[in-house]
């Protein structure tokens, strides 16, 4: 699985070796929503956001790419990564059946 970050998220999601990551800031400081979107499901990426138009949007879409959505409050973007990191396994295992994650600080929940 490829990830495709979101400017909201920090960079160091590059420290879990057994991920691939891409930066939406790396391929353009501007890109909008919609061409994260397209790209996310022209390339088969994995959305991880903490943006919630692109929960919005999923929910009115038929063709939709598979996204995380990050709803864990105010936290530190270690203890984001250290909640990542320790829910890969879980989150990995839903995508593959489910398009639509939301994040929250005790479970995962499958939206789509």
């Amino acid at each position: 699985m490829t990830y495709l970050v979101d400017v909201n998220l920090p960079v160091s999601f590059l420290q879990i070796k057994t991920i691939t990551c891409l930066f939406v800031k790396d391929i353009s400081d501007e890109m909008q929503d919609n061409e994260i979107w397209q790209m996310a499901i022209t390339n088969n990426y994995v959305i991880l956001t903490r943006d919630k138009d692109f929960y919005h949007r999923a929910v009115q879409s038929r063709v939709l790419p598979k996204i995380v959505l990050f709803r864990l409050g105010n936290i530190r973007n270690r203890e984001l990564l250290h909640y990542f990191k320790e829910n890969i396994s879980a989150i990995e295992e839903q995508l593959v059946l489910h398009q639509l994650l939301v994040l929250w600080p005790h479970e995962v929940q499958v939206v789509v």
